[in-house]
């Protein structure tokens, strides 16, 4: 049997890769395709600039659990994929249900688009990162 752990630098390229896809999609999704949408779903709740500290520590963050938690132990680009959005759907699932629960103003319509793109958008990271890295890596 194959060790299914990643050596540093592997980890790290994985991470490099997970990243980069993942930021790029969001950075798209947020900025130029659905700007409007969050801008009308979430109206008073959102700040007139984007608080760099929090969206950092989500950005830098997130794809480092995505690695971690979907990618290490994945045999398969597709077990990689599934692992990954079930960790996607999971983490935006508290983000939109607690928001849904807690939050005058937070549609239903919100909560749904919002935890299909974050299933969505982690699959594309985790699978970038297992095809370009893990796959690509001999294991003994």
């Amino acid at each position: 049997m194959s060790d299914p752990r990643l050596t540093l630098f592997q980890f790290l390229a994985a991470y490099a890769v997970a990243f980069v896809v993942m930021g790029a999609l969001d950075g798209v999704w947020l900025g130029w395709l659905m700007k409007s949408f969050y801008q009308e779903q979430l109206g008073a709740l959102m700040t007139d600039s984007v608080r760099v500290v929090p969206a950092a520590l989500y950005y830098f963050g997130f794809p480092l659990a995505v690695v971690y938690l979907a990618l290490t132990p994945s045999a398969s680009l597709g077990e990689a994929v599934l692992r990954s959005a079930v960790l996607g759907l999971a983490a935006f699932g508290v983000y939109d249900l607690t928001n849904l629960a807690t939050l005058r103003g937070y549609t239903v319509m919100m909560t749904v688009v919002d935890m299909a793109w974050g299933t969505f958008a982690s699959a594309v990271g985790g699978g970038a990162a297992y095809h370009f890295v893990v796959a690509r890596t001999p294991h003994a």
